[in-house]
């Protein structure tokens, strides 16, 4: 297993190809494109593995990508970026393949630093994807035709040479070079990804579809509403992965409870940068941060009503800083300028470190993830006050042990809780700084890529790299036979 020059790594994990998959790295990238370069500077860091982040968009600027990344510190040393079209419009003569005998003929060019051309169709759809290379030459085709699809690679002379009648083929020619050393373990985090890795079904390659938002959609009641349309192609596909990833234990439940056991899911959250420990758990002011998006999602009118309701309740100066920026920027300032005590800030660049000193936190928001920012604030010794929410919460939080929860969307419940917080004694406000510093350890990068290190290894228990993953047909047949075994007779 290769390690990281000048680094004890402190985690094992099982020989082979380490690799990220989504379909693009966007120019703003946030959340899931964070997370996926912070897991793969981990898993360097850590486990001393480098990492391949493959990505399929025909118009990412692959260069330009990785320059923007390197400037900002997200690519690091040790992990790649790739690209399926980049990487094809640097592929030999010999491996384009062209036909034996086939004279040059020739093509149309790209102007000077033209990556790809995009011809819409009559409708001002596109039509035709023209990648060229460096030297401007015609590297690839990519044509929808009324038949369907075809993808043909040139020579740079000209000559024609491989073509697929399907992207996932030119994908899986792809999967073969970028990935050569096996066995290789991707871990797929784009939804966009998640139909063709479910049919990759590579016998040497191991898949984890990571699971970065809700699969319910937002007026489901329970384990069995809607789906949200992006998810509904890994609820179908569940079984073709070695592992679905989950972040929050809450949400694996609600899977298992809709579809029924099974022994591929797991539960890893993200992990986040945590600061030393304070040097004291003495006393703090008793005031709040709040770190949100202005936008509906987070609720922070909700917020500003129940903290001047603990406020009034009280008597005591209380104070409530949010930290962010959003389009509702402008009626929440108006808000806050009638809430004693409580300040909106805008973006502040390190707000985090606001936690330091701040005796608690609040969240509102209508639905998360895995909200790190209760890790980020926990480390600190700031004590998180949260609706409890579907996924997320519940799951860091312990209620009246190193944080609280109250009912979702009850506001008189979470001017109680900031009220109960604010009144405890000096003895008890230390014990749950304490407990909250302790959990947040749980999101280190350590620990979390120490659960990647049992997934990895539990993927390849269940299935041996010469044992090939059976195919949604023969999982099928497979299903069908055992109800027949069972069927009474």
């Amino acid at each position: 297993m290769p390690s990281t020059p000048g680094r004890d790594t402190t985690v094992a994990f099982p020989s082979g190809t380490y690799a990220a998959a989504t379909w693009t790295i966007p120019t703003d990238f946030g959340g899931m494109t964070s997370a996926l370069l912070r897991r793969s500077r981990t898993f360097v860091e850590e486990a001393g593995v480098p990492v391949k982040v493959l990505t399929f968009d025909p118009l990412l600027d692959l260069g330009r990508a990785r320059a923007d990344l390197e400037a900002v510190g997200a690519l690091a040393p040790g992990v790649t970026l790739h690209n399926v079209w980049a990487d094809l419009r640097e592929w030999s003569d010999d491996d384009v393949r062209p036909a034996e005998g086939a004279p040059p003929t020739p093509r149309e060019r790209g102007s000077d630093g033209e990556q790809v051309r995009v011809e819409p169709d009559a409708e001002g759809g596109p039509d035709r994807y023209l990648h060229f290379r460096p030297d401007g030459s015609l590297a690839a085709v990519d044509e929808r035709t009324d038949d369907g699809r075809r993808i043909t690679l040139y020579t740079r002379d000209g000559r024609e040479g491989r073509s697929w009648s399907s992207v996932y083929s030119v994908y899986r020619a792809w999967i073969g070079r970028v990935l050569p050393d096996r066995p290789a373990y991707v871990v797929v985090d784009s939804k966009t990804m998640t139909k063709f890795f479910a049919v990759l079904q590579r016998p040497t390659v191991y898949t984890a579809q990571v699971v970065h938002g809700a699969h319910l959609a937002a007026k489901a009641k329970d384990a069995h509403g809607p789906l949200t349309l992006a998810r509904t192609p890994l609820m179908e596909n569940l079984d073709a992965f070695d592992a679905v990833v989950f972040l929050t234990e809450g949400q694996r439940r609600d899977v298992i409870e809709r579809v029924g056991p099974r022994d591929n899911t797991a539960v890893v959250p993200n992990s986040t940068e945590l600061p030393a420990a304070p040097a004291t758990l003495g006393p703090r002011p008793p005031h709040g941060v709040m770190l949100a998006g202005l936008t509906g999602r987070k609720r922070v009118p909700q917020a500003l009503r129940g903290f001047r309701l603990a406020a009034e309740a009280t008597g005591l100066p209380l104070r409530l800083d949010v930290y962010g920026d959003g389009p509702e920027r402008a009626r929440l300032e108006g808000l806050a300028s009638d809430v004693p005590g409580a300040t909106l800030h805008g973006y502040v660049r390190g707000a985090a470190e606001r936690f330091s000193e701040a005796s608690f936190m609040l969240l509102t928001s209508r639905a998360e993830g895995l909200p790190l920012v209760f890790a980020e604030a926990m480390a600190r010794g700031c004590v998180p006050i949260a609706y409890d929410i579907r996924y997320g919460p519940a799951d860091i939080i312990t209620d009246g042990v190193d944080g609280f929860l109250v009912p979702d969307g009850d506001v008189d419940a979470l001017a109680l809780a900031i009220e109960k917080f604010v009144r405890l004694d000096d003895e008890a406000v230390a014990r749950m700084r304490a407990a909250a510093i302790a959990t947040a350890q749980g999101y280190s990068a350590t620990a979390v890529v120490g659960r990647w290190a049992e997934v990895f290894a539990d993927m390849t228990r269940r299935r041996p790299v010469h044992v090939e993953r059976p195919g949604r047909g023969q999982q099928v047949v497979r299903r069908l036979a055992g109800m027949l075994r069972r069927a009474p007779r």
